[in-house]
């Protein structure tokens, strides 16, 4: 303890030295946690939407799905679908069970024809999904407002505009069915959408899953999504699922909501890397930084540490000090970066900043953070650390001096 307090004292013998050591540490490790808050609110924020706008936290898909291509449509999509789904929605932790199907086809408006992708949705499921988020969902909206009419589609805004149509504007969908013949139906538009890419807005539609199994004449889905109360009861309601697969015999297989999202999964990579790459380069400014604070002070008290030692004070002894001083430097400017973080976090989420799109994507997203005071801990414990390290050249320096030497230094 006594070297504790000794430690703590040199700090103020060169105040404004410790000021600037101090100065710089809390910007570095400030900036560090905002970059971490930042990339959690990224991920976090990208991981709920990604799984209550497109993947749910589970998908259920006929055994042979990833096995094998499907030479016609739906060959390998699930039939008697509804007696699995309400098993699934006997589960505890399962909010909603609801089935797509996914195809491809022709849209025209009798003077023009474009390659769509289209994916036929139960809308209503859809927009409780969503809700769940608080994901906008009035694109669905607009399909479950005309009921049982399977009549009805909504447009990717890009190929709204290609087609020059618009809510109430009729146009044709064309796909091959089951059984590989031509297929057609004449549907109007009840909504025009916009997505996240621009590029998926100009082929994309969507269609009450009665009309794509019309236009398809097939009774299967292509798909099973399970939407949970919560993303951390992932793993657990997966182990149940697998269990009444197996007890029930269901020729599926299910796959979680990442093994899905392609993208999440980048920009996930993106982002930690980027966090990775930082954090060294501040941890180095740290040492340095540190380093020449204790270095300066040891050559500033070399009589002084002639004087301890011809006192009878042992090298070891001189060796804690001077440790317990850089030790001080990171659990002061590791407190210090937590509390700018915070209120730099604080004033920043205040502001709803919006930032610009990303390439590649039509929306702008938000310039939040969120901080985890688990990662906080572990980033100020690294801090303590990296200057207690930082400190250790210097002082065997110091240590290893020869008392003759040290009372002569000048």
């Amino acid at each position: 303890m006594t070297f504790l307090k000794l430690g703590f004292r040199s700090l103020f013998r060169q105040k404004r030295r410790t000021a600037v050591s101090l100065l710089v540490l809390t910007f570095g490790i400030g900036c560090l946690l905002l970059t971490d808050s930042h990339s959690r609110y990224i991920e976090w924020g990208l991981r709920e939407s990604t799984i209550h706008s497109e993947t749910g936290h589970l998908q259920v898909f006929h055994r042979d799905y990833f096995r094998r291509e499907e030479t016609r449509v739906l060959e390998l999509g699930l039939e008697n679908f509804e007696a699995l789904r309400a098993d699934l929605l006997r589960l505890p932790d399962v909010s909603l069970v609801q089935a797509r199907i996914e195809f491809m086809g022709l849209i025209s408006n009798g003077e023009k024809s474009v390659a769509c992708l289209g994916q036929g949705v139960e809308p209503d499921l859809e927009r409780r999904m969503r809700g769940l988020f608080r994901i906008g969902g009035a694109t669905y909206e607009a399909l479950a407002a005309h009921g049982d009419d399977p009549h009805v589609i909504a447009l990717g805004e890009g190929l709204a505009k290609s087609l020059g149509a618009g809510p109430g504007d009729s146009v044709t969908l064309m796909s091959t069915t089951a059984d590989g013949a031509l297929n057609a139906m004449d549907v109007t538009v009840a909504a025009v959408f916009h997505g996240a890419a621009s590029d998926y807005d100009k082929r994309a539609v969507i269609v009450p899953l009665r009309t794509a199994r019309l236009l398809l004449d097939s009774e299967k889905a292509g798909s099973l999504v399970v939407t949970l109360d919560l993303t951390e009861k992932t793993d657990r309601a997966f182990a149940a699922i697998e269990k009444l697969v197996r007890d029930k015999s269901y020729p599926v297989v299910l796959k979680k909501w990442f093994e899905r999202a392609a993208y999440y999964r980048q920009v996930e990579r993106f982002y930690r890397q980027v966090t990775g790459v930082l954090t060294v380069v501040l941890f180095l400014i740290i040492f340095f930084s540190t380093s020449n604070t204790i270095l300066m002070a040891v050559v500033e008290r070399t009589p002084e540490i002639g004087t301890l030692l011809a006192l009878g004070t042992n090298r070891r002894q001189t060796l804690a000090t001077f440790l317990s001083e850089g030790l001080w430097i990171g659990l002061i400017g590791g407190l210090l970066s937590a509390a700018f973080a915070f209120l730099a976090t604080s004033g920043l989420n205040a502001l709803s900043i919006t930032l610009p799109p990303p390439p590649g994507l039509a929306d702008g997203y938000p310039l939040a953070f969120r901080m985890s005071w688990e990662r906080t801990g572990i980033i100020v414990l690294g801090t303590i650390a990296a200057a207690g390290l930082a400190s250790i050249l210097p002082t065997l320096r110091a240590t290893r001096m020869k008392i003759v030497d040290a009372l002569g230094h000048i």
